[in-house]
């Protein structure tokens, strides 16, 4: 697989939305189409930019069940997202990728990262076994009330890491509430044998 080594060769590879489409038709199919519908090989492309099936008829898109598919933004900006996310050192948030890339809106840098970190999760992937350890911390402003986790609007941020596995889980709650936090971390254990600890109260 072939991948750019510097920003440099990423921005010569990629300067087109064109450059972009041939890169991911080469990953996609890199033998040559084969059809995602009826499992042909053999097509060819239309006026529309997609593949016509030359057994079923079927059309379809190169980007069609991926990230990119149904998108407004163009693929240059995609695939610059893409190389920030993978490249950051510190991670990048929606603002700073809004900024750099010239994206028109925050709501619209801020679900493009969501996307991306979306297909990072894998499917099926195995709950946490052997010694879990738990953790927690609260975000948001001070406000009148309750002190801690207990304050009004304050979020939650629910960790839990197996050592073994080398595997973690995290999840931004609404709230403090307890039960919650429970079935949270219970849903990604392995029973059994599994054994969560932590400095609190789970």
């Amino acid at each position: 697989m072939y991948y750019p080594r510097s920003t440099g060769e990423f921005q010569s590879w990629f300067a087109t939305d064109a450059d972009c489409l041939d890169y991911l038709d080469w990953l996609r199919w890199p033998a040559g189409f084969v059809c995602p519908e009826c499992g042909h090989p053999g097509g060819w492309l239309v006026a529309d930019g997609r593949y016509k099936c030359a057994a079923c008829g079927k059309r379809t898109s190169v980007t069609a069940g991926t990230l990119f598919d149904r998108r407004r933004t163009p693929l240059t900006v995609w695939f610059a997202a893409c190389w920030m996310f993978a490249t950051a050192k510190d991670g990048v948030s929606a603002l700073s990728s809004q900024r750099s890339l010239e994206i028109g809106s925050y709501p619209t840098a801020w679900a493009m990262l969501h996307r991306l970190r979306q297909v990072l999760v894998r499917p099926g992937r195995d709950r946490l076994a052997g010694r879990v350890e738990v953790d927690e911390t609260y975000i948001g402003g001070e406000e009148p009330g309750l002190r801690g986790g207990r304050a009004r609007g304050k979020k939650a941020l629910v960790g839990a890491a197996s050592r073994g596995q080398g595997a973690a889980r995290v999840w931004a709650l609404p709230d403090g509430d307890r039960p919650r936090r429970v079935r949270c971390i219970a849903a990604a254990l392995r029973h059994p044998p599994c054994r969560a600890r932590s400095d609190g109260d789970h």
